[in-house]
C-alpha cells in the first residue's frame, strides 16, 4: 500500500516559527509526486498561527488531520546512543528514547545542549563536545544537538514528534515512523526524517550558498530545482516555481526537497542502508 499524498517539512524552532516554517506536497500520483500545497506554516496551516510553541501546535494539529500520507521532516529524530548510555537508566530502543525526551532538567535547547556536551565529556573523557550519530556523518548532518542543531531537535522531538507519534497533550497517537516502527506505509500517516542538505549533495546539487539574495543565490536555487524536478517524479507548478526561486531564505526549496526526498523513500519502499542505521538513534532519508 501506498500513500495517497506525500509532503515535506522545512522545519524551524525560531520564535517566528510561522514564518519559517514551510510545507510543501501534494497527490501522488500515477507520474510521481504532485506539489498542490507550498507555503508557511501561516499560510498552510489552519487558523492565524503566531510564535513558536503556536505554530508547533498547529503543525501537530496538521499532521493528525492528514489522511494515507507520507511526511518527510528535517529535523534530528534522535540523539548518538552513546549519549543516553550515559545515564542511569538508559533507554533500550528508540521507542524508549522518545518517551524519555527531552532530558531531566533540560527545560529548553540551550539546557539539551549543555547536557548533551557533559554526557559527550563524560562519554569521551573531554575529547570531544559533541558526537553524531552513525546516520549523520555520510550525508554531512551537524550533531543533533550541537549549536546548529539543538534548537530543531529539542522542539523537532519534544513538540511535533512525540505528541504525534505518542499521543500526548490529550490526542490519539497518529503516526508511525520509519524505519524505526515499520518499513511499509502505515496509515493514515507515515513519518521519517530527512535532510535537504543531504538530499542535494546525493543528486550532484549544491548543498550550500543558494541561500540569499544575491544573484548568484538566485541561480543556485534555480539550479537545484531544475536538478531536482530532473532527477525525481516530481512536479511543481510556474507560481510556485517562482516562489521556490525567489524565496531567499531557501526555506521553499528546503520543503520541496524534503518532499522529493519522502517521495524517494516512499518509491523504495523505505529501504534503508545498514551502515548508517543504529535503531536506536534514527534515520535520515536522502
Amino acid at each position: 500500500m501506498e500513500p495517497e499524498f506525500v509532503y515535506g517539512v522545512d522545519f524551524s524552532g525560531a520564535r517566528d516559527a510561522e514564518r519559517n516554517v514551510w510545507i510543501a506536497g501534494g497527490p501522488l500520483t500515477e507520474d510521481g509526486l504532485e506539489i498542490e500545497t507550498l507555503g508557511t506554516a501561516k499560510s498552510v496551516l489552519d487558523g492565524d498561527v503566531s510564535g513558536q510553541a503556536e505554530t508547533h501546535a498547529a503543525l501537530v494539529d496538521w499532521l493528525r488531520d492528514r489522511e494515507s500520507a507520507a511526511v518527510g521532516l528535517d529535523f534530528s529524530f534522535g540523539l548518538p546512543s552513546t549519549l543516553p548510555d550515559t545515564v542511569d537508566d538508559p533507554p533500550a530502543d528508540w521507542a524508549a528514547f522518545l518517551d524519555s525526551f527531552p532530558p531531566a532538567d533540560c527545560s529548553g535547547p540551550d539546557a539539551f545542549e549543555e547536557w548533551g556536551k557533559q554526557r559527550t565529556r563524560e562519554a569521551t573523557d573531554g575529547d570531544r563536545a559533541f558526537l553524531k550519530r552513525e546516520t549523520d556523518g555520510p550525508v554531512g548532518a551537524s550533531s543533533p544537538y550541537g549549536f546548529v542543531g539543538s534548537t530543531i531537535t529539542f522542539h523537532g522531538v519534544r513538540d511535533v514528534l512525540a505528541p504525534v507519534v505518542r499521543g500526548s497533550d490529550g490526542g490519539d497517537a497518529a503516526a508511525t515512523v520509519a524505519p524505526m516502527e515499520t518499513t511499509t506505509f502505515e496509515s493514515p500517516v507515515t513519518l521519517l526524517e530527512t535532510y535537504p542538505a543531504g538530499v542535494l549533495n546525493r543528486l550532484g546539487l549544491q548543498r550550500d550558498s543558494y541561500k540569499g539574495g544575491s544573484d548568484e543565490e538566485r541561480e543556485a536555487r534555480q539550479r537545484n530545482l531544475d536538478g531536482l524536478l530532473d532527477a525525481t517524479d516530481l512536479a511543481v507548478d510556474g507560481t510556485d516555481r517562482e516562489t521556490v526561486i525567489e524565496n531567499t531564505g531557501g526555506d521553499a526549496l528546503d520543503a520541496v526537497v524534503a518532499a522529493a526526498a519522502t517521495l524517494r523513500a516512499v518509491e523504495r519502499a523505505f529501504e534503508y542502508d545498514d551502515d548508517r542505521h543504529d535503531p536506536r538513534e534514527g534515520y535520515i532519508y536522502v
